[in-house]
């Protein structure tokens, strides 16, 4: 019976991320690195030391996960239906009975989404029109990006990278932060991964990055850290700014040495990268 109704365990919010993406430890640690250390990163950078803030990011994270994984639902349970080499990721015994239940589950992540969001702008109140906005667009954009498939995914898939770190910093920071924000956020995520996404050889077949994508990652935050470190050194930004581009540089050196000398870690990354689609 347990095994039978373990299907029901997709009704909670941020399982089916985990379930259908990140399998094992290593794959957990590089969506906490990657998908969420940037915006607290972020956040705590303008927190102008009111370090509550930090506390309630977690709640802004888990509700853009809300959002976030009705996307998933939508593209994994009826896009893939009419595609000719669809990525199945639920898993076989309860792909036929979350069929049936694709509206509720969505349903119940926006619920608990709007809840969370009420809780985050009732306490910080100062840019709900811009959240609700950025809301409101990363669910448009993800619906065209579902529904389309084809060269504007270049254009869809960084918006949705864009939005979904930018949706929680957008309820801490001053508005007259955000733009700031947003190039971090660009320079250090959206870029790599628009490169790395548009190389594919269904997009731009002149873009050619991804042939050792681990190196390629290196060779940019190399780049990226002596761009920032420039702007901080002439005052244009914060010297904080560098800090998270260091990071990842570490992260990806850290990751590409792991590979080349373990060859479980090798093969435990490289399967979570196909189950997740990408190259992260």
């Amino acid at each position: 019976m347990k095994c039978k109704n373990r299907w029901l365990d997709y009704y909670i919010p941020l399982r089916w991320t985990f379930a259908t993406r990140y399998i094992n430890i290593i794959n957990i640690i590089s969506f906490f690195i990657i998908d969420a250390f940037p915006s607290f990163y972020v956040v705590a950078m303008f927190s102008d030391g009111e370090w509550e803030k930090l506390l309630y990011w977690c709640l802004a994270f888990f509700t853009l996960f809300c959002f976030y994984e009705c996307g998933y639902i939508f593209n994994e349970g009826v896009c893939v239906r009419f595609e000719e080499n669809p990525t199945i990721r639920i898993p076989e015994p309860f792909f036929s009975e979350i069929l049936h239940h694709l509206e509720n589950l969505i349903t119940v992540r926006l619920v608990a989404g709007t809840f969370g969001s009420w809780i985050l702008l009732n306490k910080f109140p100062e840019n709900t029109n811009l959240y609700i906005a950025l809301v409101l667009l990363l669910l448009v954009v993800y619906s065209i990006h579902n529904y389309y498939r084809g060269i504007v995914n270049i254009v869809t898939m960084p918006l949705e990278v864009i939005l979904k770190y930018m949706i929680p910093i957008s309820v801490f920071i001053k508005a007259d932060k955000f733009l700031q924000a947003l190039f971090i956020i660009m320079l250090v995520v959206v870029l790599v991964r628009t490169i790395e996404y548009a190389s594919k050889k269904r997009y731009v077949s002149w873009i050619r990055v991804t042939k050792n994508v681990d190196v390629f990652r290196i060779k940019y935050y190399v780049v990226i850290n002596i761009i920032l470190g420039m702007l901080a050194y002439k005052e244009i930004m914060p010297v904080t700014v560098c800090g998270l581009s260091l990071i990842f540089l570490v992260y990806r050196i850290a990751s590409y040495t792991a590979m080349q000398r373990l060859q479980s870690v090798s093969t435990v990354i490289n399967d979570g990268r196909k189950m997740h689609g990408t190259d992260k």
